[in-house]
């Protein structure tokens, strides 16, 4: 297929390559209250969406002022981050338009390479992405900062503006821009509600798309699209 001047395909994973952000969340609600013993943790989450779990858990950690230890906290991440890795599904029809668009591939998360490597590999994508899976954990700052998109395009060898990001959180879709990238907003995901596509086109996504087998005829018209 036709890509013009796209030379890479750059994916988010939570809410694009698997549906795990209602997992996530329900499990982050539910760990964290267990942590700050039963009190209600929902107004200290607000606005959190698309971070890493650690760096949530610390937020809300000094909202409640209600420190943690290094211990505890990082047992609270590899207790959330297990269950979202075993209960997330791949998103459908994921790796046949990945596959179909033929561009190469990375993923970048802002997710702990565990989880990210167990995501990805249960999605089928690792035959497509191969080592270009890139945790937050590899580079200095996470999204939104742009460290981890510019990094997965070094390894590629590809110039930022000729890679193409899929992202379904505002916080991505900046990271991505901040990166010199464009960026599809993907609205697939079982948490997408009915503002969720104007945060992404107001955050810089060119376009949205809603199911996966929407995304090779995107970029097949990339140019117009782009244009």
């Amino acid at each position: 297929m036709s890509t013009a001047a796209l030379r890479a395909l750059l994916s988010d994973c939570d809410g694009v390559i698997v549906d795990s952000e209602v997992v996530a969340d329900r499990a982050m609600r539910e760990v964290l209250a267990g942590a700050f013993g039963g009190v209600d943790v929902e107004p200290a989450l607000a606005g959190l969406f698309g971070r890493r779990v650690i760096d949530i858990i610390r937020l809300v950690e000094q909202r409640l002022e209600r420190p943690l230890t290094d211990e505890h906290r990082a047992a609270l991440q590899r207790d959330i981050d297990a269950r979202v890795a075993s209960l997330a599904p791949a998103m459908p029809g994921v790796y046949e338009a990945y596959a179909e668009i033929g561009l190469p591939l990375a993923i970048v998360s802002n997710s702990a390479f565990d989880r990210l490597h167990r995501s990805v590999e249960a999605s089928g994508l690792l035959l497509l992405a191969g080592r270009h899976v890139y945790a937050a954990e590899d580079v200095g700052r996470p999204k939104p900062a742009p460290d981890a998109y510019l990094h997965a395009a070094r390894q590629l060898g590809v110039p930022p503006a000729a890679c193409l990001v899929v992202e379904d959180s505002a916080t991505g879709v900046l990271a991505a821009r901040a990166a010199g990238m464009a960026v599809l907003g993907f609205l697939g995901g079982s948490h997408v509600d009915a503002d969720h596509g104007r945060w992404l086109t107001e955050a810089g996504a060119l376009g949205l798309f809603e199911r996966m087998d929407q995304l090779p005829a995107l970029v097949r018209g990339w140019p117009a699209l782009a244009a």
